[in-house]
């Protein structure tokens, strides 16, 4: 590394390496996809690092709602009848799998009920 991408990288905030740092990893991952190619009613297989957990309580079933991101885009996993799953809380990284749906507000990418594993 050179003086000049020495002082490239001191001079870039934090979270903007953290984000690459993320993609980095995300996109060493096998079998995985990144979130921004993920096209719609395609199974796919995707690793990203949990920003938000969300409990959606709604009459008769709640389900929950996870935030992956892979350091570029984000994609919302949900789970039917669930209000926790053992494990995933923001800061943990995880694979998912499972059929993605564009029906999330503004077209953002759903997996439903996707099968997944922490790395």
């Amino acid at each position: 590394m050179g003086v000049r991408d020495l002082l490239k990288r001191l001079s870039t905030p934090v979270e903007a390496l953290d984000e690459e740092r993320l993609h980095e990893f995300c996109l060493d991952h096998p079998d995985a996809i990144p979130i921004a190619n993920v096209v719609d009613r395609q199974r796919v297989t995707v690793v990203g690092e949990v920003a938000s957990v969300r409990i959606v309580p709604e009459a008769g079933t709640a389900w929950l709602e996870v935030t992956l991101s892979d350091g570029q885009d984000k994609l919302v996993a949900m789970w039917t009848g669930r209000r926790r799953l053992p494990g995933v809380e923001p800061g943990r990284r995880l694979v998912a799998s499972g059929r993605a749906s564009a029906t999330g507000a503004g077209g953002r990418m759903l997996l439903m009920n996707p099968s997944y594993e922490l790395i």
